[in-house]
């Protein structure tokens, strides 16, 4: 089979084709029926021209209808008036006589008539789930105040109508919901917006997340782009080791601690531990079993005796014990050391230091929060000039004007303002370097799967997490006393204990990938 036919074009045109079809189809199942209704005289089996009176004079079109109705069209066309006269019915002359705009607008307002038809419609199913409370058009996430957004609405809906297509029977459907990425990722990233004290951050996130193609973890977090400066000249260790460490988990998704690194000719590798030579070496001790004695002397009714050798020993008395010990072929270069053990030991190499371009004083590592008092940070929908630590997803080349871009991962409780294309946090973790040319790119690729690259920070997250939740409304409330968001103590704690499930996954999932 020619591969120009398993293309993303090839599908595209294909699913337009059949679109294309299936409206022509309808529409003309409906001319046929109003051809019957008022175009021809079914008796006579004769065609009835929908209009009685076609003229143009100058450059206006007039038209008077079967119904006594006067159409005009100005700067019409001797093409308008063809049309015209061969429309086949009503339908399709208010379409030649309406002009471009009023005829896209009619089409604009029949398209979002039927989305938010699709969308009640959604909304209803969502209703039936434990997950949602619905009251009337407003949904919320179970146990929580802040209604979703209806993007977000609209998001829920799409996932829960996939997950309902490809259902497999042996989980009831909200199991099979919850062991879905997407869904898990959209829940934890709306609750962790609860968690936020401005209400107008957490209500348009969301929709800037999604105008701006930013990337969501399962646990909730935003992956953003931001510059920063390089203070030292030669950090290509940590480049190698981020980049490398992120990517086997988001691309090949293995685990980095099946990874050495090692330095060859003045160049970095990476050896999969499969690729290393053991060699294997043995000591001898008693064996537990038997004692040492090697089995055991019975007598039966007879009186005679009987050995038996010990299974574990042979007989022998000594059990062997091996160990495992791995070394490098010469032809690897120097050892560096496991790709994990040097990914969690950035933050103490000197050559891992960044800062920002504007005030040269944050100290900004890969693998170490970022962070500056929120009390500073402002609230504003501008894109710049804004106090807070600023991120962005496509336009990388202007924030943070810096020689070296990073990739970080942001709790949404900790955004403090969202402008156009960027936005603003009190607090960021640099997870990786990536070259400028494809910083962007990277983020939009669908083959770097961003979904487990926050399991850590996320268990540092929840650490105490009810207090800290607490501490960042008071910050707020003294801040913006008018902002401050209807929130219970106990809805926290519901929020919370929720988001803090998320550990126990965490640490199953990650037991059973060593």
């Amino acid at each position: 089979m020619n591969n120009k036919f398993l293309s993303l074009d090839w599908f595209k045109q294909t699913a337009e084709n059949a679109i294309a079809k299936a409206v022509a189809s309808k529409l003309e199942s409906l001319m046929e029926q109003e051809q019957v209704g008022s175009d021809y005289d079914i008796d006579k089996e004769t065609y009835v021209k929908p209009y009685m009176v076609l003229k143009l004079i100058n450059d206006t079109l007039t038209v008077v209808m079967n119904d006594g109705n006067i159409l005009s069209k100005p700067n019409a066309t001797e093409d308008d008036f063809a049309a015209v006269s061969s429309a086949k019915n009503a339908h399709e002359i208010h379409a030649i006589i309406a002009s471009k705009e009023v005829f896209e607008d009619a089409q604009k307002i029949k398209a979002e008539a039927d989305r938010m038809k699709a969308l009640q419609q959604g909304i209803e199913i969502l209703a039936d789930l434990p997950d949602f409370t619905v009251e009337g058009t407003t949904v919320y996430l179970t146990g929580t105040s802040r209604s979703l957004p209806q993007l977000l609405v609209e998001e829920f809906i799409m996932v829960v109508a996939r997950v309902s297509h490809d259902f497999i029977d042996g989980r009831t459907f909200h199991q099979a919901l919850n062991e879905d990425d997407q869904y898990v990722a959209l829940k934890n990233f709306f609750m962790w917006c609860c968690l936020n004290p401005r209400a107008e951050v957490a209500h348009e996130l969301y929709r800037f997340l999604s105008d701006n193609s930013f990337r969501i973890t399962k646990q909730g977090f935003v992956v953003a782009l931001r510059n920063v400066v390089t203070l030292h000249g030669s950090p290509e260790l940590v480049h190698f080791v981020s980049n490398t460490y992120n990517k086997v988990k988001a691309v090949w998704k293995k685990n980095p601690a099946e990874y050495t690194v090692f330095l060859k000719d003045g160049e970095y590798v990476l050896i999969h531990e499969d690729d290393l030579t053991k060699t294997e070496t043995h000591t001898s001790t008693t064996c537990p079993d038997c004692l040492g004695d090697g089995g055991w002397d019975v007598i039966d009714d007879t009186e005679d005796n009987d050995w038996f050798d010990c299974p574990e020993c042979d007989g022998t008395g000594d059990v062997e014990e091996y160990t495992y010990d791995e070394v490098w072929n010469v032809n690897h270069g120097e050892k560096i050391g496991g790709l994990t053990e040097l990914y969690l030991d950035l933050p103490n190499r000197e050559e891992n230091r960044f800062t920002d371009d504007w005030t040269k004083t944050f100290d900004i590592r890969i693998g170490q929060v970022t962070s500056m008092p929120m009390s500073d940070c402002n609230w504003s929908t501008q894109d710049c000039a804004a106090a807070g630590l600023h991120f962005t997803a496509d336009q990388i080349n202007y924030v943070g004007c810096g020689d070296q871009s990073v990739i970080m991962l942001i709790n949404p409780m900790k955004i403090v303002g969202i402008g156009a294309h960027k936005g603003r946090c009190y607090e960021y973790l640099p997870i990786m370097t990536v070259a400028r040319e494809e910083a962007t790119r990277i983020l939009h690729d669908s083959e770097f799967d961003t979904i487990t690259l926050d399991e850590d920070y996320a268990i540092r997250e929840l650490e105490s997490l009810a207090e800290k939740v607490k501490e960042g409304f008071a910050a707020e409330s003294k801040k913006y006393e008018f902002n401050m968001p209807a929130i219970s103590a106990a809805e926290i704690t519901n929020i919370v204990n929720s988001l803090s499930e998320m550990k126990a996954t965490i640490s199953k999932r990650v037991s059973l990938i060593k």
